[in-house]
């Protein structure tokens, strides 16, 4: 594929400049005789190496105003996201399986349905993501999801359900990869995890400002049966934030409208330790190629689905609490335990991850044990021991921490923007094939105990767990080798290499021809 002009442009310019050096930076920074930068943010880059490191003051002041105008963004979006795509179990208690005439397992495959149409767009919209400005697709696409959703309402029968279901995955695709490029461009590896874990928990803070909302709006006696204006109301809720979000969000620090110049600058010298450069709009076959034989890759995407098979579930978490014997409104308000563990757990588990260096996978794998625990109550307790069932199902709060250690190992362990991109849809694609065959092991003959559907569920914890150990050992494993590469070489000749690798992260090189590359554990 022929590379995009403006960053052919960018690139003869960039080389330009650093030839034209000044010589403050060319002693902070020894000039490099070869330089091809393939990143789009094109001269900042270059004048980003050419400055020199940058100053800790004002590189504080950058992240500051990074973190107050993009991360609320990202955390309302994600947020919102989680509460419509999950609304259709809110309204499963309050009348739209009736209302639509759902019988048998129609209720699971409108459930499953969504992400097929997530299925379908993923690497479609991941490479849309590579070509086109991020926010400004992104922005769009809120836009469309939140129109669709509104038309569920008009539903009523499994057929229309089932088609709106499908397109609402298919506006939906992109966010999550969206959000990893995004959290890639703006924040170094070590801010990552605590940035990451900050918008992955408002998947809790959604699903408890989601479950309150049902609950309020199951109050509502209108002309409308209650589930219809659930659809209504988040629908138009969502129309507007996305409308925001196109406009406000910037695509890079190149068009950022409240950074300075300097700024701007500052913002690419931040990430320049990350070595993966901020995006890249060419296409490389051999990146292609690189991330299908990369165990690695492969590993991640067994993980995210084990990890969705075991959350496909939850879909079921109103029924299942439902079956314990609650009313509709009580059933609603015995998920807020559930939303409250999910959003604590993700929270300390991005704090811990920034605090403790390596500690990533073996925080996921423990993140499993209490969700393993809580299956086996649920499915062997006494029926009549409601209240410990439902101390099961509040543990299975734990399980989103293993998605989000995937989602940050997705953003700071893989370079090259094909390779990340065709990564992010791989994990991505597994994670709806994951979705997709949980709900099915919850058959309609089993309500309301669903003894098959939790045992599944119980098998996707374990798995999850031993694959996280597998994925770090390997890690390890390729960080030991690469550190005995280095055995003999002289402190001058490592600063060297450690120059040329930060540049290669803005020439489009792979983690894996990143000699100095390290991957985060």
């Amino acid at each position: 594929m022929a590379a995009d002009p403006q960053i052919a442009s960018a690139e003869e310019k960039t080389t330009n400049d650093i030839s034209t050096a000044p010589g403050d930076a060319e002693e902070a920074y020894p000039p490099l005789e070869k330089v091809s930068i393939k990143d789009e943010t094109g001269e900042l880059a270059a004048r980003a190496f050419l400055n020199g490191p940058d100053d800790p003051e004002v590189s504080r002041r950058v992240r500051r105003k990074i973190d107050m105008y993009i991360l609320p963004f990202l955390c309302i979006t994600y947020m919102l996201q989680f509460i419509d795509k999950t609304s259709l179990g809110y309204s499963s208690v309050y009348g739209i399986i009736a209302d639509n005439k759902l019988v048998g397992q129609d209720y699971s495959w409108a459930s499953s349905i969504f992400y097929f149409g997530y299925l379908v767009a993923e690497y479609p919209g991941v490479a849309i993501l590579q070509r086109f400005p991020v926010a400004k697709f992104l922005g769009a696409n809120i836009v469309l999801w939140g129109i669709i959703l509104m038309t569920t309402a008009a539903c009523s029968s499994f057929a229309g359900l089932a088609t709106v279901r499908f397109l609402l995955g298919v506006t939906e695709a992109t966010i999550s990869p969206g959000f990893v490029a995004i959290t890639g461009i703006w924040w170094t590896r070590q801010e990552q995890a605590g940035r990451s874990a900050l918008w992955v928990s408002f998947l809790g803070a959604g699903s408890f400002v989601g479950t309150l909302i049902a609950y309020g709006i199951g109050h509502i006696t209108g002309s409308l049966s209650p589930w219809k204006y659930i659809y209504l109301i988040l629908g138009a809720l969502t129309v507007l934030w996305g409308i925001v979000f196109f406009l406000f969000v910037p695509d890079s620090p190149t068009n950022v409208k409240w950074l300075t110049e300097d700024e701007r600058v500052v913002a690419v010298q931040r990430i320049i330790v990350n070595k993966t450069g901020t995006k890249s709009r060419r296409f490389v076959k051999a990146q292609v190629i690189e991330a299908i034989q990369d165990p690695a890759v492969v590993i991640l995407g067994l993980i995210s689905f084990a990890n969705a098979t075991a959350s496909g579930g939850l879909s079921f978490g109103s029924l299942i609490i439902q079956g314990f014997g609650f009313d509709p409104l009580t059933t609603t308000l015995m998920g807020l335990p559930l939303s409250s563990v999910q959003l604590v757990t993700q929270l300390s588990a991005g704090f811990l991850s920034s605090k403790l260096p390596g500690s990533r996978l073996h925080i996921a794998t423990f993140a499993m044990i209490p969700p393993i625990i809580g299956t086996c109550l649920i499915n062997n307790l006494e029926t009549t021991n409601k209240w410990g069932r439902l101390t099961g199902v509040w543990l299975l709060g734990f399980y989103p921490i293993g998605f989000l250690v995937i989602v940050g190992l997705l953003s700071v362990n893989i370079a090259g923007s094909t390779k990340r991109s065709v990564a992010s849809g791989w994990v991505f694609v597994c994670y709806c094939v994951g979705q997709i065959s949980g709900p099915q092991f919850f058959k309609s003959t089993e309500a309301p105990a669903y003894h098959n559907g939790i045992i599944a569920m119980l098998c996707g914890f374990i798995i999850n767990l031993v694959l996280n150990q597998v994925l770090r050992y390997v890690y390890v494993r390729e960080n030991a080798r690469r550190d005995r590469l280095l055995e003999g070489k002289s402190e001058e000749e490592l600063q060297a290499m450690k120059r040329e690798s930060e540049l290669q992260g803005f020439e489009d090189v792979t983690d894996k021809d990143n000699v100095m590359f390290r991957y985060v554990l």
